[in-house]
């Protein structure tokens, strides 16, 4: 009778129990490694950057950077979705963190998404020109070498995760999408200080691609703002986190108060053959250093990839970066950047490459001192040149 009763139970429970939505998590990531050859890495002796050649294992500065991520979804019905993903960048040959030691430095967001209406995130989140432009550029592009911009000036390789932001996503309207970012500064007593927005619109249409952005941050070098969010942030007048070519706008006592970037990209595919190009304009606002000046960058990019066979693909860019003088030579700077790349996909998800990047630099950089060369994610050069080597592996899972 009692074994009946608590089959019973057991029974009542099962029915009375909810009908529980299907969920999913994934476990995902990329290990980028690579032996790289630099021809003059940064070496600061007594006080000076005196150069020197480098090898080393690298596994951050690749194509792709190793990183793992855990993402989930779960099913509310009626077109209606949670979402959540939790994205950490790793050094494989320490076992450090990447983005500054930032645990969830790459990603790290929540948010509902729906069929009809779009996505509602908030995080840790990539800006507006990551989401519809920076795809786009060398960097980012899946055929690309993950060589950034000089210095990531405008955030085309997304160095710089935006903290505290809510992020909208439209649905696709024929090929056409809109979004952008609202980030609250959350500093006590002010609304503004290290707040920012970003806004982009995107067109995709066969072999056609187009983007267009636009995005403005306060105190963008503050710890905690934009350019300056990672966990080992510390405030600007002792930040060291900056190249020579913007230090001198976003390092000191008194830096920009603003940081503004207007960009457009497209690229087209002819089948074996993709061309893209884009241009950015950037600006740093009222630079205190500098008696309340701005600071102006253009950027323009063109690149393009040629797929011998569905194994082998070629590809190659080149970039172009001038700054405008914010006082007297000050600033008046430019910087020219050839990148190449070789690919051979062993399968699905492994690959092998070669990587090369080659950079020029003239004029006056953002201290006053005569321009260096910038490849990124190395750091300042001694001199007027630099050329960085790569020859690596990459593993999906």
């Amino acid at each position: 009778m009692k074994k009946r009763v608590v089959a019973v139970a057991a029974l009542g429970c099962a029915v009375m129990a909810p009908a529980y939505a299907q969920s999913t998590v994934t476990l995902y990531g990329v290990i980028d490694e690579g032996l790289q050859f630099n021809t003059n890495n940064k070496n600061v002796v007594g006080g000076r950057n005196v150069g020197g050649r480098l090898w080393n294992l690298d596994s951050l500065a690749g194509p792709s950077g190793s990183r793992w991520g855990i993402k989930g979804a779960e099913d509310l019905g009626g077109g209606l979705k949670a979402v959540f993903t939790l994205e950490s960048g790793v050094n494989i040959n320490n076992g450090n963190l990447g983005q500054g030691g930032t645990f969830f430095g790459r990603q790290a967001y929540v948010g509902l998404t729906s069929n009809r209406f779009g996505s509602v995130l908030l995080g840790r989140q990539y800006d507006s020109v990551n989401d519809y432009i920076g795809f786009m550029t060398f960097g980012l592009a899946s055929y690309g070498s993950g060589i950034s911009h000089p210095g990531d000036v405008d955030n085309t390789t997304h160095t710089s995760r935006a903290n505290n932001t809510i992020k909208y996503v439209s649905p696709d309207f024929a090929g056409l999408t809109f979004g952008g970012t609202v980030t609250l500064g959350g500093v006590a007593g002010s609304v503004s200080q290290n707040s920012g927005f970003t806004g982009g619109l995107g067109y995709r249409n066969g072999p056609t691609t187009l983007g267009l952005v636009y995005q403005l941050f306060k105190n963008p070098s503050n710890a905690g703002a934009i350019l300056n969010g990672n966990s080992n942030a510390v405030a600007p007048a002792t930040t060291t986190a900056f190249a020579s070519l913007n230090s001198g706008y976003l390092a000191g006592a008194h830096p920009a108060t603003s940081w503004q970037v207007i960009g457009a990209a497209g690229s087209y595919n002819f089948g074996s053959v993709t061309m893209a190009g884009a241009w950015t304009n950037v600006r740093y606002g009222n630079i205190g250093r500098y008696n309340g000046a701005t600071a102006a960058f253009n950027d323009i990019e063109v690149n393009g990839m040629y797929q011998l066979n569905p194994r082998v693909f070629f590809s190659l860019a080149y970039n172009y970066l001038k700054g405008n003088a914010v006082s007297g030579d000050i600033g008046d700077q430019t910087y020219h950047q050839v990148s190449a790349m070789a690919d051979y996909l062993l399968s699905k998800r492994t690959d092998v490459y070669v990587t090369a990047t080659f950079q020029t630099a003239s004029g006056t950089n953002s201290i006053g001192a005569p321009a260096v060369a910038n490849i990124s994610q190395v750091g300042d050069s001694s001199n007027n040149h630099q050329a960085l080597f790569r020859i690596g592996m990459r593993h999906r899972f």
